[in-house]
C-alpha cells in the first residue's frame, strides 16, 4: 500500500471487469499515485450474482485496508463490456457476460459497499485512463479505438465521451469497411471488426491456411492445435508473408475507419488500445502508407496516431479517474 498518511485522503476504486479477468486499482487521484493493484478471475460460468459477489468480497477487503492506511474510500468506477444505462447503473447486454441481461451493477454494488458506484463501458475507461495518465494526456480531442477480441471505441470531446441516444456513439467497430465483406457478430457485412480484430485475424489465417496456402503458421497449427493474433504477430516479424498479409489487412482496415471519422468530425488524434495494439510494429506501416493516400481533405502530417501505453492498467485507472470526476475529487 502507499504510504500511511492523514485522515483527509481520499481514495478511489476502479474496476475492470473482462470475460476472462477482474482488475481493480485502489488511487489517489490528487497525487495520481497508484497504491494497489488486484486482479482474479473472473466466474462467468456461475452467473452475475457470484461475480458480484466475488468482486464485492475483493473490493470490501481493499476498502477496509485503505481506511487502516490512512484513506477515505469516496468512490468506485466500473468499466464494463457491453451497452450500458449510464444514469440508473445498468448492464443492459454484455458479450463476455452471458446472463447479465438488465443486470443493476451499479446499484447492488453502492448496497454493498456504501459508496457511489458508477458504471462505464470498458473501451470508454481505458480512453479515460489513457487521458488522465497515459498516451492520451497531450492529444486534446481524440478517438480511441482498441483492437481486441472485437474492436471497440470511444470519442473523447473536450475531457468527456461523447454520447448520445442508444448509448452506441463511438462504436467505430462497426463501421462498414467493405461492403461485400464477411458477416458480422452484429449482423452487418464487412464491420472494421471483421478485418481489425483478433478474433478475426485469426479466422482469416486458418481460412488461407485450409485453402493451401504456403505459411510457418501452419506448423503452430499442426502441432499445437490452435493459432492466437501474438502466434501470427511473432511470425510477420519472423518475415512470414501470410502473417505479414493479414496485418497488412489489419492496418489498412484501421486507416480506411481513421480517414473516415478524420474527414467527417474534424478529428486530428487517433489513440490505438487493446489487446491487438501488441501487433503495432507489424499493421503502423500499412496503416500510415493507406491512410496518406486516404486522407484527400485532411494534411497527412495533421493526423496524430498514437499507442496506448498503459496496458491492462488502462481500465481500472480509467474508471479509478471516472470515479474521481463523478465525486468532485478531481
Amino acid at each position: 500500500m502507499g504510504e500511511k498518511v492523514n485522515n483527509q485522503s481520499q481514495a478511489v476504486i476502479g474496476v475492470d471487469i473482462g470475460g476472462t479477468n477482474i482488475k481493480i486499482a485502489l488511487v489517489e487521484p490528487r497525487r495520481q499515485e497508484l497504491l494497489e493493484t488486484v486482479r482474479f478471475k473472473t466466474l462467468v460460468n456461475r452467473g452475475p450474482d457470484a461475480v458480484l459477489a466475488d468482486l464485492s468480497a475483493h473490493l470490501t477487503e481493499l476498502s477496509r485496508q485503505a481506511e487502516k492506511d490512512g484513506f477515505v474510500l469516496r468512490g468506485v468506477g466500473v468499466g464494463c463490456a457491453g451497452l450500458m444505462d449510464l444514469a440508473r447503473g445498468i448492464v443492459i447486454t454484455s458479450p463476455n457476460l452471458p446472463g447479465w441481461e438488465n443486470f443493476r451493477l451499479g446499484k447492488r454494488l453502492s448496497e454493498e459497499l456504501r459508496v457511489p458506484v458508477f458504471i462505464e463501458n470498458d473501451v470508454n475507461c481505458i480512453c479515460y485512463g489513457e487521458y488522465w495518465l497515459g498516451a492520451a494526456r497531450d492529444l486534446g480531442d481524440f478517438l480511441c479505438i482498441a483492437p481486441g477480441t472485437g474492436v471497440g471505441g470511444c470519442l473523447l470531446i473536450d475531457g468527456k465521451v461523447w454520447e448520445r441516444h442508444g448509448y452506441s456513439a463511438g462504436e467505430v467497430g462497426h463501421i462498414t469497411i467493405q461492403p461485400d465483406g464477411e458477416k458480422c457478430r452484429c449482423g452487418n457485412y464487412g464491420c472494421l471488426e471483421t478485418l481489425a480484430s483478433a478474433s478475426w485475424l485469426v479466422w482469416r489465417a486458418k481460412e488461407r491456411l485450409d485453402k493451401g496456402v504456403k505459411s510457418s503458421l501452419k506448423h503452430k497449427l499442426d502441432s499445437s492445435g490452435g493459432l492466437d493474433a501474438e502466434s501470427i504477430y511473432s511470425a510477420a516479424v519472423a518475415g512470414d508473408k501470410l502473417a505479414q498479409e493479414l496485418f497488412h489487412l489489419v492496418g489498412t482496415s484501421l486507416a480506411i475507419a481513421i480517414a473516415n471519422v478524420a474527414h467527417l468530425l474534424g478529428i486530428r488524434s487517433f489513440l490505438i488500445g487493446g489487446g491487438l495494439s501488441n501487433g503495432w510494429k507489424a499493421f503502423i506501416g500499412p496503416l500510415r502508407e493507406e491512410l496518406g493516400r486516404r486522407l484527400t481533405f485532411v494534411p497527412p502530417a495533421e493526423v496524430k496516431v498514437a499507442r496506448a501505453q498503459l496496458g491492462d492498467d488502462a481500465g481500472p485507472l480509467g474508471g479509478a479517474y471516472l470515479a474521481g470526476k463523478r465525486t468532485g475529487i478531481i
